[in-house]
């Protein structure tokens, strides 16, 4: 499939346009009646993207590129969610998701109509153990720290939910010190969702099936220092089940136990930092994981950026400006030894980083981030609702185990450009935005390709 607008896929116009009607008449049900406070409370959102990659480079001999190299793929996500209040403080949640896309890749399409997810559906107690709690029990998104650990449920449903089965409380500990904890519990494939499909949510690869995750974390949250200083310490057990593959091979099952810090000091109004160190153990088995993470950052929060004009004597082009200098760490396997350095992810197998580099780890399973070393310089510009993202820097790999038997992935280029479209009747019905992305990558000899790969995405998302 050559680069393609959306009247190039079947049906498509059809499939949106219902979708949509459908998405609509939900929302305006809710914008009928808000004049007044109402328990019930609907909404929906629609997105649509359309992403284009090629020579995307793994670490094999032959192929040396992922998924044969081009692919285009279509991609329309429908939600519908609503609340409503049981009490004065409980609130039921729900959230309802379908996603369809169609792609060169082949047969890993999701075809309409696809599964219906049951996305969110869980109660959240405001004030359950004192003022300021919160308790939520049942599905819900959970996202804790720099999101480098605990952010994404779902790695294989293809950008469709991060959902997490658990529990979640945030206890306040005084005026400033908090806690949250977590305990999950998540299938491999999802028990609730309406269809046949069967659609793998965990694991590292569609070719091992049955593997369940479990875990339990803590994170302990305060602000010292006169608010100049913020940060967590926290522990995090991940336990997943064992599992065979196609061939029937069995897969064991495996335990993290993560221990870290998170830092983040506030120099001046203008100087800020980042600072992250985890390490990851079991202490079962002299013979497991002994793994780390590291990330350092400093940001410099620029006023006003200004260009020289003759009729004003400057023109203001972006109203607030944040550069900063920044690397991330994360430690690969050493053959040498018996014990596995190669970091793991646990619940943040997505694309933090890169929506490129990640389809860089197709050979070691999805999202599967680790042995991997990336500074950068970035910038973010915002103004008027529109936004601007840049970065650029070498990554390398701390171990050589590529092909290509070096230790230099590649240069990493990422630009991003936010932008609204509409911005909604009152209450923000109708809101719309869109962006476009563009990543460039020039393999190093880690990898045995030598073509520079490129991704590129258009999404607009549409808000009821």
């Amino acid at each position: 499939m050559a680069w393609c607008t959306i009247w190039d896929i079947m049906d498509f116009k059809t499939t949106l346009a219902t979708l949509t009607a459908a998405a609509v008449s939900f929302a305006t049900l809710a914008q009928e009646q808000a004049s007044e406070p109402q328990r019930l409370r609907l909404g929906a959102d629609v997105r649509l993207r359309q992403e284009v990659w090629d020579d995307i480079p793994i670490p094999t001999e032959t192929p040396n590129v992922t998924r044969g190299g081009y692919c285009n793929t279509l991609r329309l996500r429908t939600r519908v969610f609503g609340a409503y209040d049981l009490t004065e403080n409980a609130t039921l949640n729900v959230r309802l998701a379908h996603m369809f896309y169609e792609t060169s890749a082949g047969p890993e399409s999701f075809k309409w109509p696809d599964e219906l997810s049951l996305d969110n559906l869980n109660i959240a107690f405001k004030d359950f153990t004192g003022e300021g709690s919160r308790l939520v029990l049942g599905r819900q998104d959970i996202m804790l720290g720099s999101g480098r650990l605990v952010f994404e449920g779902t790695p294989l449903d293809a950008s469709r939910t991060t959902f997490f089965d658990g529990v979640f409380l945030h206890q306040p500990l005084g005026e400033t010190l908090s806690a949250d904890l977590f305990a999950v519990y998540d299938k491999d494939e999802d028990p609730l969702a309406v269809g046949n499909e069967h659609r793998q949510l965990r694991g590292y690869s569609p070719s091992v099936d049955g593997r369940d995750e479990a875990g339990v974390g803590a994170f302990l949250n305060g602000t010292l220092l006169d608010d100049s200083l913020t940060g967590s310490l926290y522990y995090v057990w991940k336990h997943e089940t064992s599992a065979r593959k196609a061939d029937g091979t069995a897969v064991p099952n495996a335990d993290i136990h993560t221990v870290g810090v998170l830092l983040r000091p506030k120099f001046s109004d203008a100087l800020s930092g980042e600072f992250e160190y985890a390490r990851q153990f079991d202490p079962a088995d002299d013979d497991g994981i002994d793994a780390t993470l590291a990330y350092a950052g400093l940001f410099l929060d620029i006023e006003e950026c200004k260009i020289p004009s003759s009729a004003n004597g400057s023109i203001a082009l972006f109203p607030k400006t944040k550069i900063g200098l920044d690397c991330l760490y994360l430690s690969g396997d050493d053959p040498d030894t018996a014990r596995n350095e190669a970091f793991n992810p646990i619940f943040s197998r997505y694309p933090f980083l890169s929506e490129l580099m990640i389809y860089c780890y197709d050979t070691e399973g999805a999202g599967n981030w680790n042995n991997l070393i990336h500074p950068r310089a970035t910038a973010l510009a915002k103004m008027g609702g529109h936004s601007l993202s840049l970065s650029a820097g070498p990554v390398f790999a701390e171990e050589r185990n590529g092909a290509g038997g070096g230790r230099r992935r590649g240069d990493l280029y990422m630009a991003q450009w936010g932008f609204p479209l509409f911005k909604g009747k009152e209450g923000g019905f109708g809101r719309t935005d869109g962006h476009l992305r563009c990543e460039i990558f020039d393999p190093g000899d880690y990898y045995t390709s030598n073509s520079t790969a490129y991704y590129l995405r258009w999404e607009i998302l549409v808000r009821f």
